[in-house]
């Protein structure tokens, strides 16, 4: 559950950093005094790079994601083996005892 909320909190924090980027873009080229093609040139440019900051903080939510899994893959079958041993153990089932 908490590790549920801590993804959703790091994809709400990216898509405010992404639409910040997107808001200050077009304030900047709006006002910027440039001819029109010049400012349609600036915006082309300017996405390209949101572009490929949006595919990097992307790819690095995966990541980030991918490893929250393994993690809680990992604790649940830890969490599992040491149930097992415990009933193990008070039924009488553990060879150690």
């Amino acid at each position: 559950m908490v590790e549920q909320e801590d993804n959703g909190n790091a994809l709400t924090f990216l898509l405010g950093i992404v639409s910040g980027v997107i808001v200050g873009v077009v304030l900047g080229v709006l006002f910027t005094p440039q001819s029109g093609s010049e400012s349609r040139a600036d915006i082309r440019s300017r996405t390209l790079g949101l572009r490929e900051r949006a595919r990097t903080v992307g790819e690095t939510g995966n990541d980030a994601l991918r490893d929250a899994i393994s993690e809680g893959r990992d604790a649940a079958m830890r969490a599992g083996q040491e149930m097992q041993d415990w009933i193990r153990h008070n039924r009488g089932d553990d060879p150690a005892t």
